[in-house]
């Protein structure tokens, strides 16, 4: 036998009919083409009445050697003969496995199994039961502390059909922890596998890993390619580069590699594409990669949120206010993806350090106006969809944001920097005048109003009721209503070449469109390495809990967030505990040093410390931080016309103020998590709630041609955007400030210090609440390694540092941010 190098990831390719799940890497769900079955002894008889054992599929050749049986993680080679491949799966080196390919056919066929496999050295006995077992638990075949069984069509399986099933754990009915996907049966959410579809060729590829010499990189990017079951031979293999086609080098055994050079920094996109003779496609593969000098950190700055219509306005003839009977704060005002562009480009959005930009939606939205969602509310109150949450189409940027056009130069030109960009995904809701609504009536729900109509409370039928009566419910258990939503966010991905979601609220749509679009997405995208990153809106309260009567308890609503993050879900969420608890009290100035040194070691012991959650003082659901620091009477007004509201909030004056803003944004920007900066607040814009939190942006110096407001900055808004230019240089300057541990040095009620390292990087941050100046003595001993020397890189205060101690003189109220 010839024997061939070949990929680690044809180890575990997903076999499915398109858009479906991704492959998994050290999962409990894995997918295997090729291989023998499993030897599983005395398996209970299925409807077809037989048992599962190591006998070759009924239209296979024979076996090569019977040692190959054991499809464990960590087998070893993968044997062809006479079309048949064995596979054990072991690594050759750093290069993957290898393939020992008779002459006679030595490309490998796909093999219609999978896997599910369960690891815990604490359990005695583990089963499988689901839809396809007539949720009969079948017991898992034990190997150390490995249990798996392998299925395969005898089981009643058809290809590219979606399955649930549970684990079974010493009696414990369980999700299974690393499913790749979810499915309702009833009313019960369970874990899911996508049955591979193998009459359809399949493509692998390497991860991507360019090298920069020059400021240009290179890579030469290995794949493997697989025939379908039936054996038809491939006729199509190709490659492309950003859409340009770019040549393939394939082998006698199907494996290939494409060369790429001279490529330019930024973000890139390797298409490969797969058609046989019977006229069957491979699931396209669009793997992104980035060439940069070193590899990306989201929490490195703060992810910038740009509500569109409310920013910049760079094309004045694209406006197209309702007015009256409209309010002017809920009206549409102008701003577009033009003016968020020529911010972009003056370097606003550097000069803050912001690494990513969170953009409102940008669907086409509905034309008119309508009422509030009370039907019971003021009728002088209606509202345009200036925010972009009631979208009529899927796949077309609204024309008053500037179209496709814009939408598409405005993330070429943040990738030109290095910045990725997030659009606003909303998978709750349409507006009533959707194109889906028209055609697919039965795609939506539209029983109840929530927390307005009777037994409709928000946490009483949180996955169905509506937001408003115009504003249809999505049924992600709908099988075609789920594909299609799925269908258009990787739209988005694939047309603009977006880089993730923020996804809209999350608590009040199934858990399946979390899981189903995230492996829909590893699989056509994130082949080459790079994950396309999705963060939650899950808005609960630390006391919150959640049962769904079918097994799943989340004690407090910590747990709630954490559950529906992980490697086949949301990367983080917004941390609405944390939040919740500490927003308040940090810009009123009430909240007292020790209890927030609390707040953050909840949150820390609450969350794994790669867990991308984004930290939140302001955002555009909530009153100003300006105005709530401010004790502003009118922080929780919304229109002129309520009562106690004829003055809206106003600019604060007091310096006070603007201390506590400054200290606010400085804890925000030096604790863990990826800090949110929402727009305005780096100039203390004042606002009470929705809509009047989304007043326009002020802008003056060189911008001023963008400005949509006619007002002016007080050289206190000046000088708080200088703080917050100067923190957001500080945290992209120190990699302590994004990955590093934190430690509290010093707690008390008026001072409050920790220290934030790595190996090779410390950061010291310390604040007040005295109304003098404060002294003290701090240890630095908690950071476990020396710190030669401490200097005031930001703030008021004077630094010494002797042995282990550190002398901190700092300023009444103030921040102060110290580095060697």
């Amino acid at each position: 036998m010839r024997r061939l190098t070949l990929l680690a990831p044809l180890l575990l390719l997903a076999c499915d009919d398109g858009e479906g799940a991704a492959p998994l890497q050290d999962a409990a769900i894995v997918r295997v083409d090729g291989g023998p079955r499993l030897d599983l002894g005395a398996a209970p008889p299925f409807d077809q009445g037989f048992t599962l054992d190591a006998s070759p599929p009924r239209d296979a050749g024979p076996l090569e050697d019977a040692r190959e049986a054991d499809l464990a993680h960590d087998a070893g080679e993968i044997e062809h003969d006479a079309g048949e491949i064995v596979a054990d799966m072991a690594v050759a080196e750093d290069l993957g496995p290898v393939i020992d390919a008779a002459p006679a056919d030595p490309w490998p066929r796909r093999r219609c199994e999978i896997e599910i496999a369960y690891t815990d050295p604490g359990a005695a006995a583990v089963s499988v039961a689901g839809a396809f077992s007539d949720w009969t638990p079948r017991p898992m075949i034990r190997e150390g502390d490995r249990f798996s069984v392998t299925l395969d069509a005898r089981d009643g399986l058809s290809p590219g059909q979606l399955y649930a099933y549970k684990l079974v754990v010493d009696g414990r009915w369980i999700l299974d922890p690393e499913g790749t996907h979810r499915k309702y049966d009833g009313n019960c959410v369970n874990s899911a596998f996508l049955f591979p579809d193998c009459e359809a060729p399949a493509v692998t590829l390497a991860p991507i890993r360019p090298q920069l010499s020059e400021n240009r990189g290179a890579v030469t990017v290995q794949g493997r390619a697989f025939k379908a079951a039936s054996g038809a031979e491939i006729v199509d293999l190709s490659a492309r580069l950003d859409g340009e086609a770019v040549a393939l080098a394939v082998d006698e055994s199907g494996a290939f590699s494409v060369a790429l050079t001279a490529l330019e920094i930024g973000r890139h996109t390797l298409s490969v594409r797969a058609i046989d003779a019977a006229g069957e496609a491979a699931a396209p593969i669009d793997a992104v990669f980035w060439v940069e000098a070193s590899p990306f950190e989201w929490r490195s700055g703060p992810l910038y949120l740009l509500f569109i219509d409310r920013f910049a306005n760079g094309a004045r003839d694209t406006d197209d206010p309702v007015g009256a009977p409209v309010p002017y704060g809920a009206d549409w005002h102008g701003g577009d993806l033009w003016g968020a562009l020529a911010a972009l480009e003056d370097g606003y959005f550097d000069r803050l350090g912001v690494k990513s930009i969170w953009l409102s939606p940008v669907n086409r939205q509905v034309e008119g106006h309508f009422g509030e969602r009370d039907p019971n509310a003021d009728p002088n109150h209606q509202i345009t969809a200036y925010h972009g949450y009631w979208p009529i189409r899927a796949r077309e940027v609204d024309p008053r944001y500037g179209g496709d056009e814009a939408l598409r130069a405005f993330i070429e030109a943040a990738h030109r920097r290095g910045i990725r960009v997030l659009l606003d995904l909303i998978n709750n809701q349409i507006h009533a005048q959707h194109e889906y609504m028209a055609a697919h009536p039965d795609w939506f729900r539209s029983d109840c109003l929530c927390g307005i109509d009777p037994g409709c409370g928000w946490s009483e039928r949180p996955l169905d009721c509506l937001f408003a009566a115009y504003l249809p419910d999505i049924n992600w258990r709908q099988p075609e209503a789920q594909a299609q939503f799925i269908s258009d966010a990787l739209y988005w991905i694939e047309a603009f070449g977006v880089d993730g979601f923020r996804v809209d609220a999350v608590k009040h749509v199934e858990t399946t469109s979390i899981y189903n679009l995230r492996a829909a997405i590893s699989e056509r995208f994130e082949a080459g390495g790079a994950r396309i990153v999705m963060l939650g809106e899950t808005a609960v309260s630390a006391s919150d809990r959640f049962d769904d009567q079918c097994g799943e308890v989340y004690a407090s609503g910590y747990e709630w967030i954490a559950a529906y993050t992980g490697p086949a879900a949301l990367d983080g969420q917004f941390d609405f505990p944390t939040h919740h608890r500490m927003q308040a009290g940090l810009l009123d100035g009430t909240l007292p040093f020790d209890a927030l040194e609390g707040i953050l070691a909840d949150m820390e012991a609450a969350y794994p410390p790669e867990s991308l959650h984004v930290q939140f003082l302001g955002s555009h659901d909530a009153s100003r931080m300006a105005s709530r620091a401010a004790g502003d009477p009118a922080a929780g007004c919304r229109f002129d016309d309520q009562p106690g509201c004829a003055q809206l909030a106003t600019t604060p004056e007091d310096p006070a103020v603007f201390a506590r803003l400054r200290r606010a944004q400085a804890l925000l920007m030096t604790m863990p998590g990826l800090p949110l900066l929402y727009y305005g607040d780096e100039i203390a814009l004042p606002g009470g709630n929705d809509p009047d939190s989304r007043r326009d942006m002020i802008w003056g110096d060189g911008l001023a041609a963008l400005d949509m407001s006619g007002g002016a900055l007080s050289a206190q808004q000046q000088a708080l955007r200088g703080w917050m230019e100067a923190l957001g240089a500080l945290r992209g300057a120190h990699p302590a400030l994004a990955v590093g541990a934190r430690r509290e040095l010093y707690i008390e009620p008026d001072f409050y210090a920790f220290a934030r390292w790595t190996a090779e990087d410390v950061v010291v941050a310390a604040f007040s609440r005295s109304e003098a100046w404060i002294e003290r003595e701090v240890s630095l001993a908690p950071i476990g390694r020396a710190v030669p020397s401490l200097r005031v890189a930001l703030g008021e205060g004077e630094v010494t540092v002797e042995g282990a101690v550190m002398r901190l003189r700092i300023a009444p109220q103030a921040a102060v941010i110290l580095t060697p």
